[in-house]
């Protein structure tokens, strides 16, 4: 009897919905924990009821459930699913010792629910990652975090087995340009639909925009946005038609600017002149050139505490932000007007965020270690997934919108756990429909 009690207690405590069926104040509650069990018969009617009571809520969710998990060598920070959606890269806090690969990239092969590849090594974490079947490179990961390089990679290539030495970049393997010279973590990487631009946000307040077309300034910074008010910029994304560039930053703002290659690029003058900063003197040559490296955004949103992601809708109309404060802000894009403010079952701060692919549904991951799904037309939440043990940092859709993939390793950035590796959630989570997206 003890036992169904504590049972039902934990169940509670775990599924916000379960809460709400079956609060304390329920018959059934009332007569597991409130009455004297005055026979056995009694008693195991009671538990019979109970049970029956409590079996339908096994599981928070209603429409996805979980699909199978992948160990992680740390803890995970970041997803980008291949163009195919048969493999998603994962990056975090990563140290393997057995293998001697540290501050690496993992490639998880979905079908088999096992890591296959391994691109390494850096000087310190990776926390970015972004996948691409680019028109001018061939399919491509990029990847970024605690050095100061975004390190490109064929995703074909063998990947590694060892770090022989720090900052390991082999064309054996796979590796195909680093982009150096880069002052703080880069914390989100996005290319540009039409794969000409790599975007990518970092600690020191910019967002840096690569070339990746095949020309005199492929490779280097042709364009760059800095804001000594934006601390850490931590997230950074292309409009679906490459017209507009948005980012978050950790004092709780969203910004998002146009992007024109003719009239926002820098001239090759500038380019060049730039080429030749190194990581070190960049805070410094941003405040003596603010003419070239600040831009008047489209439109600003404040009050998020800290935007740890953000995300275009499909079709480009809305901009979708999760923050510290625990609240899912969504924007029409190009003017920043508020359309929907969207909050879970539990006060805790949102961190990982994706659309489906089709616009009906946003996966946001949250500090109580949840998942809440909400449809994106009506607002409606239409599941908490349950499962990990840890800040959900990130969400991710399959290509096809089938699957949902997760991973759970704290903050994105925290000088806490800075030095992590273990924690209490290093999994890959992967989530499907009950039943197929369209019939729901």
């Amino acid at each position: 009897m003890v036992a169904v009690g504590v049972f039902l207690r934990t169940r509670v405590h775990q599924c916000p919905a379960m809460g709400r069926e079956m609060s304390k104040e329920s018959a059934v509650w009332r007569l597991l924990c409130a009455q004297p069990m005055r026979s056995p018969r009694l008693h195991v009617l009671t538990v019979v009821l109970a049970l029956a009571a409590v079996a339908p809520q096994k599981s928070c969710t209603r429409h996805l459930t979980a699909s199978g998990s992948v160990a992680l060598p740390g803890r995970g920070l970041a997803l980008a699913w291949s163009p195919d959606g048969r493999s998603v890269a994962a990056a975090g806090h990563f140290r393997d010792s057995a293998t001697d690969l540290r501050y690496d990239l993992r490639v998880v092969d979905v079908g088999a629910r096992r890591l296959v590849t391994s691109f390494a090594c850096h000087y310190w974490w990776v926390i970015a990652a972004a996948w691409q079947d680019n028109p001018y490179l061939g399919e491509i990961i990029a990847e970024g975090g605690g050095d100061h390089a975004v390190k490109l990679w064929h995703a074909d290539g063998t990947g590694s087995t060892a770090c022989k030495s720090r900052g390991q970049f082999d064309e054996s393997e796979g590796a195909l340009q680093a982009l150096s010279e880069i002052n703080g973590w880069t914390t989100s990487l996005d290319f540009s639909p039409d794969g000409r631009w790599l975007a990518g946000a970092s600690r020191d307040g910019a967002v840096r925009i690569w070339q990746l077309e095949p020309g005199t300034d492929q490779w280097r910074v042709v364009r760059l946005w800095w804001d000594a008010d934006a601390g850490n910029v931590l997230c950074v994304r292309w409009s679906p038609d490459g017209r507009r560039l948005a980012a978050g930053d950790r004092n709780g703002r969203v910004v998002e600017w146009s992007f024109s290659p003719a009239t926002d690029g820098w001239d090759q003058a500038t380019i060049a002149r730039y080429a030749d900063v190194g990581w070190d003197d960049q805070p410094g040559w941003f405040k003596r050139n603010p003419a070239i490296v600040t831009r008047v955004p489209l439109w600003t949103a404040t009050g998020h505490k800290q935007v740890w992601n953000l995300r275009y809708s499909p079709d480009g109309t809305r901009l979708a932000a999760t923050g510290g404060d625990g609240v899912l802000r969504i924007y029409a894009s190009g003017d920043g007007a508020l359309v929907r403010r969207l909050q879970g079952p539990r006060a805790a701060a949102q961190h990982g965020l994706d659309w489906s692919p089709d616009g009906r549904f946003i996966a946001v991951g949250t500090a109580a270690a949840t998942i809440d799904v909400f449809e994106a037309g009506s607002g409606a939440l239409r599941d908490t997934l349950v499962g990990h043990a840890d800040v959900v940092t990130a969400v991710a859709w399959s290509p096809d919108g089938a699957l949902l993939a997760s991973t759970a390793g704290g903050p994105l950035i925290s000088a806490a756990l800075n030095q992590e590796v273990n924690g209490p959630d290093m999994t890959v989570r992967f989530w499907r429909w009950e039943v197929p997206a369209s019939d729901t």
